[in-house]
């Protein structure tokens, strides 16, 4: 059975807090929120310490985070925050990790604020000499680390986290350059915006590549992350793809639209069912009437409970 997450994001910390709350009571799998210095969001981190605490049986993590720069974030510093968030979570975090969008307008945004983003190889490798340290780091031993971007001499972590050997690590990658560093050093895959043959297509690839390395591809786990529009009958869903388009700014042929779940509860979970086949272990939904209830409440009704 596939596993269904939901992404949130925002700053009406009031809203969220209702939301988180019925998500988790709702039996969603995974609650993540985003991180970064977008306006859309607060600090990541932080909030993620107020979702361990408002929740009971979600995992939960990041949307996504970075580490192309010690300021976002530097890998003993990052080990701290996952270690923190998996204690007051009882062993519920998932470290999700981004090597970052490959577009303009995302390099001006982060160079705004004096930080660097370097290119695509550049960041695929320190995502996967990150991932090394906090491997080291999470065993509580003294480490010591001569890398390509960083040096380590004695740093020993305390304490460790809940979950062993750590939380699991997951990556978001398209690429190939990513691809290969999930295949070698993640737990967990997550993909963006694809349809279900485009999703099964790099599930191949990562499946070659996880043969190659020499891991079991049939315990690796690969998320694919989806908006929804959901009304129980094709009015209401064409209200609410209206409502959707108008807020993301985007024609209703907008080539995003082709991979989303949009539909009455029926047409959703067939939808769903092609992700199912073309490999997907789990989906992480952003619902578009957030952070409104009804969609989640509806999903999980509807098409949670049915499957």
């Amino acid at each position: 059975m596939i596993s269904v997450g939901v992404q949130t994001w925002g700053t009406d910390v009031v809203a969220l807090r209702r939301y988180w709350q019925v998500a988790d009571e709702l039996g969603y799998a995974r609650i993540t929120y985003g991180d970064g210095l977008w306006g859309w969001t607060h600090d990541g981190w932080t909030m993620l310490g107020a979702l361990a605490g408002l929740t009971r049986r979600a995992r939960l993590g990041p949307a996504v985070t970075y580490c192309f720069d010690p300021s976002s974030h530097h890998p003993s510093w990052l080990a701290k925050r996952a270690v923190t968030v998996d204690h007051l979570s009882g062993g519920r975090l998932d470290l999700r990790l981004a090597v970052g969008a490959e577009d303009p307008t995302t390099a001006a945004a982060w160079r705004s604020h004096a930080i660097p983003y370097p290119d695509a190889p550049t960041r695929v490798a320190l995502a996967a000499e990150t991932i090394s340290i906090l491997e080291k780091l999470w065993t509580g031993e003294a480490v010591d680390h001569e890398g390509r971007f960083y040096t380590l001499r004695g740093a020993r972590l305390v304490p460790s986290p809940i979950q062993k050997p750590g939380p699991p690590v997951w990556l978001a990658a398209m690429g190939p350059g990513a691809l290969g560093v999930a295949a070698r050093r993640a737990a967990g895959w997550e993909a963006s915006y694809l349809t279900p043959t485009a999703f099964g297509e790099r599930w191949s690839r990562l499946r070659t590549l996880l043969e190659g390395a020499g891991r079991p591809w049939w315990d690796y786990r690969r998320s694919v992350e989806l908006d929804v529009v959901l009304g129980l009958t094709d009015a209401e869903v064409k209200d609410g793809l209206r409502r959707f388009c108008a807020a993301r700014a985007i024609e209703e042929r907008d080539a995003l639209l082709a991979a989303a779940l949009v539909g009455t509860p029926d047409a959703v979970a067939a939808l769903i069912a092609q992700y199912a086949a073309a490999g997907a272990t789990d989906l992480m939904l952003g619902f578009a009437d957030f952070p409104a209830t009804r969609m989640v409440e509806l999903f999980a009704e509807r098409v949670l409970a049915a499957g």
